[in-house]
């Protein structure tokens, strides 16, 4: 399975359009947000991938917490922003946070089953081991050098980071 993962998007509809089709072209089939989604409009733009049977999973950032408009648009779209998300996909234990809080993200490097961890928040590109957790950083859609998306293979483990070239 491929998951598109993106981040730190902060509202800017036209990279985050960018970004997608990206991700679609690299053929995400799981698109995973990071965090900072920033508006509703990246909701909305979500929403369509789903509607168009791309399921979707994300997570608020710090940006998003603070605004209870956002977490009820995305309640009422379907695409539910819980601070942590938890999924298994292709028998893999996955986390989804956006790395702001570092109580979560210490349970989270402390859980013995968890294989993968996706984050955001750096707006920073990343791929590291900490023990026998993979921590993933698809990077930043916007204020980042450069900004881009990341697909991860769930058969092969491969991760690929794609620059955004706006």
């Amino acid at each position: 399975m491929i998951l598109g993962l993106l981040s730190d998007t902060h509202g800017h509809l036209h990279r985050t359009e960018a970004a997608l089709c990206i991700l679609k072209d690299a053929g995400s089939e799981h698109l995973i947000h990071c965090g900072d989604l920033g508006s509703e409009d990246i909701l909305t733009l979500l929403f369509e991938q789903k509607e168009q049977g791309i399921p979707v999973t994300a997570v608020p950032g710090n940006v998003d917490e603070w605004d209870p408009d956002l977490i009820l648009y995305a309640k009422k779209l379907g695409i539910p922003l819980p601070r942590l998300q938890r999924l298994e996909l292709a028998g893999l234990n996955i986390a989804v946070h956006h790395g702001h809080d570092f109580h979560i993200m210490g349970n989270l490097l402390a859980d013995p089953e968890l294989q993968l961890l996706f984050t955001g928040h750096t707006h920073v590109a990343k791929d590291e081991q900490e023990g026998d957790i993979r921590i993933i950083n698809p990077g930043a859609v916007y204020r980042a050098n450069p900004p881009g998306v990341s697909v991860f293979n769930t058969e092969t483990a491969e991760l690929k980071f794609l620059p955004l070239n706006l």
